[in-house]
């Protein structure tokens, strides 16, 4: 295919055809072009190889995140095929708590959030578990990086983008969903697990993933504002009260997979003609304080760097690194980038009223 054999890789290509019609297609192409999207190369994932064994399973015990991480992958059986021998299903589910595992224990700045894991079995059942390691370490980096705060007072911000959206492209429904006082909670695990949580049909799930691993981290908010809009007709014939359409439109419509072609469509024009900036008036904290909209630039840059002499050059920087001594002691690689750096200021107020109600909606769901 056009794009990959190319040097430099043609990264564009590759997300033009993540976005045509049908996405990727197959997993075998998804396997080759999804760690391109991500700037994961695969020379690097060879280095974590050598590192597994008792050590490595006494540092994720020690961690907070250990016991969680456990019940979510033992209750994560339905996201693997009906089809699955149990044996098999429990080996993946022991691959999948080491790719969520190596992640958090690397970078202590990120939190751990239930749903996490559905993005994670995601990347496991289509890439295998040493590549699904490197492309959840770099969406936990980027796309994902406002979910893992301390708190969930970013990714509230970032749901919040959906009123907006709603109120330019159908003002009548948005006034219905603002009296009805609705709010935006309704699509929480919409997007914190890029919609995997609720969907049952793992194709649609993964051209979903094609789309937004080759755009902007806001789409999986645009694509929910589309779905609002597609049920507008169901919405506004029900009654406008909070906890009926809450309950309407926290449902994945059955009609989804057969539409989700069409629904992209209309994701893409929303975010083409109410684009972020345009909504920026609307939304302007969450544009000053997200991360992954702050890094999304600079990651774009990088995307373009993926020549081959350029990896094989920072590999070998890397390994002469690591054996150089001084005075018989190893030098310690310099362990400062521009993500650590940013991960080091986040919000300390309280969210109050608004933060029980977050965490009382995301145990209903989960």
């Amino acid at each position: 295919m056009t794009g990959l054999p190319q040097d430099p890789v043609d990264v564009q290509t590759l997300c033009n055809l993540a976005m045509s019609c049908d996405g990727l297609i197959t997993n075998d192409l998804r396997r080759r072009v999804w760690p391109k999207l991500l700037n994961a190369n695969s020379l690097d994932i060879s280095v974590t190889k050598n590192k597994k064994g008792s050590s490595e399973t006494a540092q994720f015990q020690e961690n907070k995140y250990w016991v969680q991480v456990n019940l979510d992958v033992d209750r994560s059986h339905r996201r693997f095929p009906k089809e699955m021998r149990v044996s098999r299903r429990k080996v993946l589910q022991s691959q999948l708590t080491n790719v969520i595992m190596r992640v958090i224990c690397k970078h202590q700045n990120l939190h751990y959030y239930q749903g996490y894991h559905d993005i994670a079995v995601t990347l496991l059942l289509v890439v295998g578990e040493d590549l699904a390691t490197a492309l959840l370490e770099q969406l936990s980096l980027h796309q994902l990086r406002d979910f893992m705060e301390p708190t969930m007072e970013k990714t509230n911000k970032m749901l919040s983008f959906i009123h907006p959206i709603i109120q330019e492209a159908d003002p009548e429904l948005e006034d219905f969903l603002i009296r009805s006082e609705v709010g935006q909670m309704f699509a929480l695990s919409w997007l914190i697990t890029w919609y995997g949580h609720v969907i049952q049909d793992f194709d649609t799930i993964v051209r979903l993933y094609d789309f937004f691993l080759a755009t902007h981290p806001l789409m999986p908010v645009y694509l929910a504002a589309a779905l609002v809009i597609h049920r507008r007709d169901d919405v506004l014939l029900g009654e406008c009260d909070m906890a009926f359409v809450h309950h309407s439109l926290s449902k994945i419509p059955s009609d989804f997979s057969s539409r989700v072609e069409e629904l992209i469509t209309s994701t893409k024009y929303l975010f083409e003609k109410y684009s972020p900036e345009k909504m920026a008036k609307a939304a302007e904290r969450h544009l000053k304080e997200s991360m992954a909209l702050a890094q999304h630039t600079q990651f774009l840059y990088d995307l373009s760097d993926q020549r081959p002499d350029s990896i094989l050059r920072r590999r070998r920087q890397q390994n002469s690194q690591l054996h150089a001594y001084q005075g018989g002691q190893p030098v310690l690689r310099d362990s400062t980038n521009p993500y650590v750096k940013l991960a080091v200021w986040t919000l300390t107020a309280s969210l109050g009223t608004v933060a029980l109600y977050v965490l009382g909606s995301a145990k209903r769901w989960i």
